[in-house]
């Protein structure tokens, strides 16, 4: 779509939670439902106008977001008070996908590629019994009892520069697979373990794949996540985790805000 100029209509930044375990992932698919598409109906029903939706990420069939964030773009907005949007729009929006805030950004303001980093979290179940409460919410891992402090000296491993490709999905079709991931922690409290990945990039199922492997790593395989890395080959790494037990947590637009956050998660 040709951009416009700043100024010709408002363009609005929209903050979306949702659980993703009845749509196809965020991107608009034929005959399958999607929260895109769901989004852009509520939009245009709303304003009675087209409506042009864009995602800062796409996500898998299943993943959940706790804060995901994506630009309307539509002449029908001028006029109209953005921060009264998340009111009317979570009228219109199924119970599974809300919206949070609403604030106008510049016309050429891109929702991913302006974005500073991502951080998604993982949550592992890991009680004997299923727990109906995190169905759909958490992977529930059978049988031994992961060592989550194994995981956690794995998970450093990870953090700084590297090529993942070990820890892309084979259908990934990004060329240069080099990253920098800021923090990558793993904390149990209970029955559930969290693992939790900051970067200002992510490849085709990465932090699935990671989570898998340091499930592997705390279920008693010997895996060591720095030759994982330096092998650059997706056989090293650990089997992908399931799309449910994945969030996208936090999008970073302020170079502050991330910082301040990665000084947190650092120790």
């Amino acid at each position: 779509m040709e951009k416009r100029k700043t100024g010709q209509h408002e363009k609005a930044l929209i903050g979306l939670r949702f659980l993703g375990g009845a749509y196809h992932g965020w991107q608009v698919q034929k005959n399958k439902p999607s929260v895109q598409a769901v989004v852009q109906t509520a939009c245009e029903e709303l304003l009675g106008a087209p409506c042009a939706v864009t995602g800062c990420s796409r996500t898998d069939a299943g993943v959940h977001a706790r804060q995901y964030f994506c630009t309307v773009d539509s002449r029908a907005l001028s006029g109209f008070p953005v921060d009264r949007l998340p009111f009317a729009l979570n009228r219109l929006l199924p119970d599974d996908v809300s919206a949070f805030s609403a604030r106008a950004v510049p016309a050429d303001f891109h929702p991913r590629y302006d974005a500073k980093a991502k951080e998604y979290e993982y949550l592992i179940f890991c009680a004997d019994l299923r727990d109906a409460f995190w169905h759909d919410r958490a992977y529930h891992a059978h049988g031994a009892r992961p060592d989550a402090e194994r995981m956690a000296k794995e998970a450093k491993k990870l953090v700084g520069t590297h090529d993942f490709t070990s820890f892309c999905a084979s259908g990934g079709k990004i060329g240069d697979k080099t990253r920098t991931v800021y923090f990558c922690t793993v904390k149990k409290e209970g029955d559930l373990i969290s693992v939790r990945v900051c970067a200002d990039g992510f490849l085709y199922n990465m932090v699935r794949i990671i989570a898998g492997t340091l499930l592997e790593c705390g279920q008693g395989k010997e895996l060591d996540c720095a030759s994982v890395l330096a092998g650059r080959d997706r056989a090293l790494a650990g089997r992908t985790a399931p799309a449910h037990g994945l969030y996208l947590d936090r999008v970073y637009y302020d170079a502050e805000e991330l910082e301040d956050r990665i000084a947190h998660c650092a120790d």
